[in-house]
């Protein structure tokens, strides 16, 4: 075999060996790509979700945060709506709405509980003044 024959060989073998994995590299760039998107979207998102509750937050002070008429009227409604969260922080904010809903009612109460009770005008006042707090809770569950 002459040396061209034998480079030849030589360049072929190498030429195998190395296709594969320039093929392996261009995928990896690929799964970068990517992944730098996936990325680019997510804080996309994130930064929509900020605005979205920047600008509740700026609505709830503009619309609802000037009295107390107008965010008990806000709780009211709100209130209402509750029974489509469930998380455990929901739950524990019931147990405490049940045992202050008693305390309103002087702790002389046998009828049902639940949201509808505690949207109640007169028991959202109670709250106002005596656990203000718990209203706190409640507006952060809502999302404000």
């Amino acid at each position: 075999m002459t040396t061209f024959a034998k480079r030849l060989l030589a360049s072929l073998a190498l030429l195998a060996i190395v296709s594969p994995m320039a093929a392996y590299a261009d995928d990896d760039d690929r799964e970068d790509f990517y992944k730098q998107v996936r990325k680019n979207q997510e804080r996309h998102y994130k930064n929509m979700r900020r605005a979205q509750r920047n600008y509740n937050r700026a609505y709830w002070q503009t619309h609802w945060g000037n009295n107390w008429n107008d965010q008990r009227e806000w709780y009211q409604y709100n209130m209402r709506n509750m029974g489509r969260y469930n998380s455990a922080r929901q739950r524990a904010l019931e147990a405490q709405l049940r045992n202050q809903y008693l305390m309103y009612n002087n702790n002389n109460y046998n009828g049902p509980y639940g949201w509808n009770q505690y949207s109640n005008p007169g028991f959202i006042n109670y709250l106002h003044t005596r656990s203000p707090g718990l209203l706190n809770s409640i507006r952060s569950i809502i999302g404000f």
